[in-house]
């Protein structure tokens, strides 16, 4: 056997070891150069002359056995805005923020349920992750971990979220991306509201790119949440089947198309379920899905996804160590031409607060309604609610908004930070006409603030009975 014969064979025996775990969106064929059906060094000399530096660097890599990258290659019709690559060696915090514990918390970090709401069993830290040759990998590891607020727990995973870094109104987002297979694993690529201005999940939607079962690698499912505030909740959701042999295992594509009307599922570019009729309760469509969602990649364990009982992890699955989500890039695509961009809010939406009181309240489009039937004893037994609303030092915010009540009576309105200092605190009469309020405040140092409608017992003495507030047009600026 001739040198070049022998150098072939060596480095075909190294590609066919290789090829199926560095081969990402590219096939040995696309890396022949020079046409001789073998991929190798030939190639790589023929690619120096003919290929640009991007291919060039693949090459190199392929036959160097490492992860080799799909290039770039979008739909017709759409153009790339945003992405991470996984280049270097170390998460591009400017993209990703780490989302750590086990606990779901409110915007100001009060406890709200464990689980993640899921009965979820990992705890997630900023150490489960690492980014080499070009592979973002979220490990999942049993191991014991111990917080001092959260407690013990025999998991550890990652999650990943790209909250006040990058959101998107509609296009095309895709990743690239496989995963470890086993009882109570359950990588997810999903997508939440930057902003709930429809009011808490699922009122204000999510989007599921991709979620699968540790069980059953053999498919994935996409999923949407909408219609209204936990437990009101609903959600269309299809399935999509391996070919025989194929898995979550392998490389794949996962994506989501958004538009304005309707969103498409696909698994390398095979469409496998389209959706259209979603809504937001009490809200104009194509609400909740008209608004930025950011991104979200994670690993859980556990959990009512595949754990057992909807609940605990598998140990088995670990006997032979850590679990990994493998993400080769996440892309981002605006669809060309598209004037999808998310829908202006005329009236910003309200949370309840209730303490010793009965009470409801409804958020439609243009206002917010609240059914009052006791009062309770303090000013604050009601309350609608702005929460975590940032502003900067030397900005001059206007709070302004309308107000009416079937009974004449007094609220409060308030803006407070975290220690309750109030910058605003007004007492106004409302009755069963509409009045228009407004007030500006400065602030002098970086802040959240809470925009409280203190609804309760307020004010002068309030006769026995039910009646209805409706404040409308609410605006922070």
């Amino acid at each position: 056997m001739n040198s070049k014969k022998a150098l072939s064979a060596a480095l075909s025996a190294l590609i066919t070891v290789s090829a199926a775990s560095a081969i990402q969106g590219l096939t040995a064929i696309d890396m022949d150069y020079n046409g001789d059906s073998i991929v190798d060094t030939f190639d790589l000399v023929k690619a120096r002359s003919t290929a640009n530096q991007a291919d060039l660097e693949r090459l190199s890599d392929f036959l160097l056995g490492k992860p080799v990258s799909a290039p770039e290659t979008p739909k017709e019709g759409y153009t790339l805005i945003w992405s991470d690559e996984f280049d270097g060696t170390a998460l591009n915090m400017d993209n990703w923020s780490f989302e750590l514990g086990n606990w779901k918390t409110d915007d100001k970090g009060n406890y709200v349920t464990n689980g993640w709401g899921n009965n979820e069993q990992e705890f997630y830290t900023d150490s489960n992750s690492t980014v080499n040759n070009g592979v973002l990998t979220i490990a999942a590891r049993k191991e014991n971990y111990t917080d001092p607020v959260q407690g013990s727990y025999e998991y550890t995973s990652a999650r990943l979220s790209s909250q006040y870094k990058f959101s998107t109104c509609g296009g095309r987002i895709e990743v690239r991306a496989r995963c470890d297979s086993g009882k109570s694993l359950w990588p997810a690529i999903w997508m939440l509201p930057e902003d709930s201005v429809y009011g808490g999940w699922a009122a204000s939607g999510e989007i599921d790119i991709m979620e699968g079962w540790g069980s059953t690698p053999e498919k994935i499912c996409g999923t949407i949440h909408f219609g209204d505030v936990w437990p009101g909740n609903t959600y269309l959701t299809n399935d999509y089947i391996f070919p025989a042999g194929d898995s979550t295992g392998n490389w794949h594509t996962y994506s989501v198309e958004w538009d304005s009307n309707e969103m498409r599922w696909y698994v390398d570019d095979t469409l496998y379920s389209t959706q259209s009729e979603w809504y937001s309760v009490n809200r104009a469509y194509p609400a909740p899905f008209d608004q930025n969602f950011y991104i979200l990649l994670n690993l859980a364990v556990g959990g009512h996804f595949d754990g057992i009982d909807g609940i605990y992890a598998e140990p088995a699955t670990f006997a032979d160590g850590e679990k990994h989500f493998d993400i080769d890039y996440v892309r981002v695509y605006r669809k060309d031409g598209s004037e999808f961009t998310p829908t202006a809010q005329t009236s910003a939406a309200l949370s309840l607060y209730r303490e010793g009181a009965e009470a409801g309240l409804t958020n439609k489009d243009g206002c917010t309604e609240v059914h009052i039937t006791s009062v309770g004893e303090l000013p604050y037994s009601v309350m609608g609610l702005l929460e975590n609303c940032s502003v900067k030092a030397g900005e001059k915010h206007t709070l302004s908004f309308s107000a009416s009540s079937t009974m004449t009576r007094q609220i409060e309105v308030t803006v407070e930070d975290s220690s309750y200092t109030r910058y605003i605190s007004k007492v106004i009469d409302i009755d069963t006409e509409s009045h228009d309020f407004s007030f500006d405040v400065d602030f002098a140092a970086d802040m959240n603030v809470d925009i409280k409608f203190l609804m309760g017992n307020t004010g002068e003495p309030l006769p026995s009975g039910e009646h209805d507030i409706v404040i409308s047009k609410i605006l922070w600026k």
